[in-house]
């Protein structure tokens, strides 16, 4: 009787321990190969995980934080998650002038159409349009945008840079046009932005060669001490501002009318077939990793996504906020997928590495965080 009490209180102990280990450290230890094969190779991939658990006790919410390799110092290229605060930025700057709104027309100078902010923003996270942030960055500039950074307490973010454009880092702006109405325009000049000191990260020079600008191959490492960076912590925290702005300060909070937050909130979540674009061509999870990445059809409803992704350069990067019947958490997490250490020849792997991890990431602490 008494071996068998000791058998119970191991057993106790052991399932109680367990519980207590950091999710994402579980998850990591999952014997599936999508997630095995990284482990493996870990030291290549660069990976940093940020997990928040959401408990609500009384009414109050509590976060229980988890971190895996998270390193503010270890540049990593964030892709086209760097849209997120520029489209909230967007809004901030809109609620600036009475005169315009989401839906007040506008042309940029040179433009091909005239369009909106809600059209903009809704096409960045339906389907991460790049023509999009860049129009959101003309209206914006660097200065408003790193102003903005520094305010919500991302002091080492920093945006250099509009996305896959020949102009891409040009300090001048754009002219803005606005047509409130028939009768009335709403001009916003171009404007020269301030020079930005490099970078002074770790690992920013990356690989053993790159393909410049000409396409010419440089057996050089590939400089990105000009490139926009967003560290997973501060991508983090701009996920948790949107969601729980309630454990923000006031000078913290995002300065958006409930309207826009709803608006914001709803973008994050759509998927492209009901943003009104093809589904041959953009499937559901086309910017959905987590959970969904290695699936084209997303038939879930009971696990709800508000997420940005970005893809280039071989890194694949995600902030979500997730919700199912049972838990909330928000997930961040980067991984390098570039086997030949090349940099710019679109030769990564994306599709047999960086996207089946990420989405049997989000799958293996879903079950984790459920089973606590």
């Amino acid at each position: 009787m008494k071996n068998l009490f000791v058998q119970i209180l191991c057993i106790s102990l052991f399932f109680s321990c367990k519980s207590q280990l950091s999710p994402i450290k579980l998850a990591l230890d999952s014997n599936n190969e999508k997630i095995f094969n990284v482990k493996e190779n870990i030291s290549n991939h660069e990976i940093q995980i940020k997990l928040s658990i959401i408990n609500t006790k009384k009414g109050i919410k509590k976060f229980k934080e988890y971190n895996y390799q998270i390193a503010k110092k270890n540049y990593f290229y964030p892709a086209s998650t760097v849209k997120l605060p520029i489209a909230i930025f967007a809004m901030e700057k809109l609620n600036e002038y009475p005169e315009i709104n989401l839906d007040t027309p506008f042309k940029i100078e040179n433009d091909s159409i005239t369009t909106t902010i809600r059209k903009e923003i809704t096409a960045i996270f339906s389907i991460s349009s790049n023509e999009s942030n860049n129009r959101l960055f003309e209206f914006l500039g660097q200065d408003y945008i790193n102003d903005k950074l520094k305010q919500k307490g991302m002091r080492n973010a920093k945006i250099f840079h509009r996305l896959s454009t020949e102009n891409s880092s040009d300090l001048k702006t754009k002219k803005l046009v606005f047509y409130p109405n028939d009768s009335l325009e709403i001009e916003f000049p171009s404007k020269e932005n301030k020079k930005l000191k490099k970078l002074n990260l770790n690992r920013l020079n990356k690989g053993i060669g790159h393909i410049d600008n000409n396409g010419h191959f440089i057996s050089l490492p590939m400089d990105f001490s000009k490139k926009n960076y967003l560290p997973i912590s501060e991508l983090h925290r701009l996920v948790k501002l949107v969601f729980f702005s309630e454990k923000f300060s006031t000078k913290t909070k995002l300065k958006l009318k409930k309207d826009q937050i709803d608006f914001l909130k709803h973008s994050m979540s759509v998927l492209p077939k009901d943003a009104g674009y093809n589904r041959e061509k953009y499937f559901d999870s086309y910017v959905k990793f987590f959970i969904y990445g290695d699936k084209k059809e997303i038939n879930n409803e009971k696990i709800k996504i508000f997420n940005k992704v970005g893809n280039a350069y071989g890194y694949l990067t995600e902030g979500a906020y997730i919700q199912t019947d049972n838990i909330s958490i928000i997930l961040s997490a980067t991984i390098k997928v570039n086997n030949n250490r090349i940099y710019n020849d679109d030769i990564y792997q994306v599709d047999s590495i960086g996207i089946p991890f990420l989405a049997e990431l989000g799958r293996e602490i879903i079950k984790i965080v459920e089973s606590n």
